[in-house]
């Protein structure tokens, strides 16, 4: 395989360009550092091949564990994309190895990549940085830039430079047309392939759409993942139910928000603490780490939310309901809410909030003669619901089919009497709708599992959760009529192995802070840069070698470089044949001096003897004999013969023509050596 030579700094920036775009800059800075450092380090390894292998199982190792972290922490339609965003980090200690060894070229037989890896790892960089969601004007141009800067090293030489400018220009310009045609046909692909999988296995809210159907949470709860962790100075406050979003209409099984509209809420000063409404004077305080999916989402509150505190984002909004949306630019986020359920801050109540289907009126009607609701005071009747529910309905997340003639919600309240949250929270949102009290249906999470080995509490996906918001004595309260025992129900089916899994995400959150805390925190702006570069060094020094650190320091040689200047600066081999060359030219009084390179003291006989013949000849050979001796990858077999032949010819012909006193005899190969 022919090698590629990529220019000096142009590695250098694609790492950067890469880190810019993914925001792994805090990796990307020290990475292009050490490559280009490797130019001017007068110091290599001395890598075997089995070090070269140990390398190359350290990066299979990366590679696994990046790939569990990301399945565990991230899975979800972006997950080929994420790793993608990561691979340059899992193949740098093999780029590292290869730039830093002095044997880069063993036997293809025994060696894992007998090919220059520089070129294929700035392509890498460049594929990687595309993978990130977000792309600008910025993003073609640097790609632009490197592109072009890779390909003029390859460019043909039959086309003279300025023709060549002129078709990577228009090159350029018609891939930015297409760039823009082809983002626009993702963007389009991506929405029709998330709404499709929003309707067959949704898993959170869709902050677009304002819409959430029967089933959904249902599918969720067959999940056991944890989804964001929940803690507080005040453990009183647990277990605690926090909303994500509310709806007030409900038609085809499914609830939707009538107004969706949402406003936006500025932020202080600082930029992190954005307030709700007034600071009533006793309150609680609890902090949400959660992941922030494609950098947008929902936030999960309590009521009477008033202040979200410590909250890195660029935008949010809130709608009539409560339910606020951000957006920014991290995957995680740790937020926290100040709150007192006594003072909630939602809105009214309207016309809509006692609206029902016209589909489900005969069996609500039914069910409030059943109940003798009539005339009865709303906290009364709101007790009358709840106990109505807690003594004849059972919590179950299999149901029984329901008859062709039936709603979900009619099946449920007249024929099974067994459901999960979703048909309880429904059915008694409606119920106290037709009794005359406004209500709304929520959905959200419930916080109730404590983690010993966190020390805090977990959410799963399993323990999402639908309830009522209905509005008695001037004021929104929660009602939940869901069985209490549905948290020990779903406990009791969960597989313990699952521990093994928590244990795994535990540390793919803890794994997610500390690199999120690199990336946010300015008391490591200056020292970040020269403790990390040291640590991957110690890092790739211990596996290197499995012995004592004298071992392989000792195996640290000084760099032999194949730069035209640097080469020819050094002495001829005194064993070598070419020192036949040196020895015959001086007995004619043409003496090098120790400080003069080969070239230029062949310059200046050809200044000083612009009449002595071969030495056009004998420059092209003391080319050759330079690319054999220093070039880390050597010349062929076929071209050390043509050299050692060509020496022979040479020497004859001088010989010749001045009548030197030097005796050549041939060897075994062929070549002439001088003879004592």
């Amino acid at each position: 395989m022919q090698n590629i030579k990529i220019p000096r700094f142009l590695l250098g920036a694609a790492l950067i360009f890469w880190g810019l775009q993914t925001g792994l800059w805090i990796l990307a800075i020290p990475f292009a550092l050490i490559v280009e450092c490797s130019y001017f380090i007068p110091y290599q390894w001395d890598l075997s091949v089995a070090d070269v292998k140990r390398v190359y199982r350290l990066c299979w190792l990366l590679f696994i564990i990046l790939f569990i972290y990301l399945l565990i922490t991230n899975w979800t339609i972006y997950f080929v994309d994420t790793i993608l965003e990561w691979i340059p980090n899992v193949l740098f200690p093999l780029l590292v190895a290869q730039l830093y060894s002095k044997n880069k070229t063993p036997e293809k037989s025994s060696y894992p990549l007998p090919f220059d890896l520089t070129f294929p790892f700035f392509t890498l960089c460049l594929l990687s940085a595309s993978a990130v969601y977000s792309k600008d004007i910025y993003f073609y141009i640097g790609m632009f830039i490197l592109s072009s800067l890779a390909l003029w090293t390859v460019r043909s030489q039959r086309y003279s430079p300025s023709i060549w400018l002129s078709l990577i220009l228009i090159a350029g310009c018609m891939g930015f047309m297409g760039h823009l045609f082809l983002h626009q046909l993702d963007l389009a692909l991506e929405d029709r392939v998330v709404s499709w999988l929003s309707r067959n296995n949704q898993q959170e809210t869709d902050s677009a759409k304002q819409r959430t159907n029967i089933g959904d949470i249902g599918l969720l709860k067959l999940s056991n993942d944890i989804l964001f962790r929940v803690s507080s100075p005040n453990p009183q406050v647990f277990p605690l139910l926090l909303r994500e979003a509310v709806y007030d209409k409900y038609q085809f099984s499914s609830w939707i928000t009538a107004q969706s509209s949402f406003t936006t809420v500025n932020p202080d000063n600082n930029g992190t603490t954005w307030r709700l409404g007034k600071k009533p004077i006793h309150n609680s305080t609890i902090t949400v780490s959660t992941p922030l999916r494609n950098g947008s989402g929902l936030l999960k509150l309590a009521d009477g939310t008033f202040e979200i505190d410590q909250l890195p984002v660029s935008q949010m909004e809130q709608n009539r309901y409560g339910t606020i949306k951000v957006t920014g630019k991290f995957e995680a986020i740790a937020y926290q809410f100040l709150f007192n359920p006594n003072f909630p801050l939602d809105s009214l109540p309207t016309e809509r909030d006692l609206r029902i289907p016209n589909t489900e009126r005969p069996v609500l009607n039914r069910i409030i003669q059943q109940l003798h609701l009539s005339g009865k005071s709303p906290q009364e009747i709101v007790n009358r619901v709840e106990r109505f529910f807690q003594k004849n309905f059972t919590y179950s997340l299999t149901l029984a089919g329901k008859e062709s003639n039936s709603t979900p919600i009619s099946h449920f309240l007249l024929q099974t009497h067994a459901g999960h949250c979703e048909y309880f929270a429904t059915a008694t949102t409606l119920l106290l709708r037709a009794a005359g009290i406004p209500a709304r249906y929520t959905i959200g999470y419930s916080v109730h599992e404590f983690s010993p080995l966190e020390n805090q509490y977990i959410v799963r996906s399993r323990h999402a959760h639908a309830w009522s918001m209905v509005y008695v004595n001037h004021k929104w309260q929660t009602l939940d009529t869901t069985p209490a025992n549905w948290e020990s129900l779903e406990d009791s089916t969960v597989n313990q192995w699952g521990l093994i899994f928590d244990f795994f995400s535990f540390c793919g959150w803890r794994f997610s802070q500390g690199l999120q805390y690199l990336k946010t925190n300015n008391s490591l702006k200056y020292g970040w840069w020269i403790v990390l570069p040291l640590l991957i060094f110690i890092l790739i020094f211990i596996l290197m070698r499995k012995s004592s650190p004298k071992k392989w320091l000792g195996r640290f040689h000084p760099r032999q470089s194949s730069s035209p200047v640097i080469v020819q600066s050094a002495q001829i081999d005194p064993n070598s044949e070419f020192y036949l060359i040196e020895q015959a030219l001086n007995q004619q009084g043409l003496v090098r001096h120790s400080s003069e390179s080969w070239k230029n003291w062949l310059g200046r006989l050809r200044s000083e003897l612009p009449d002595l013949d071969l030495l056009d000849d004998l420059t092209l050979l003391v080319e050759l004999y330079y690319r054999d001796r220093f070039d880390p990858q050597g010349i062929e077999i076929t071209q050390k013969e043509q050299l050692k032949y060509s020496i022979k010819i040479w020497l004859e012909q001088y010989t010749q023509k001045n009548g030197t006193n030097l005796r050549l005899k041939d060897d075994e190969s062929g070549f002439s050596r001088r003879y004592p």
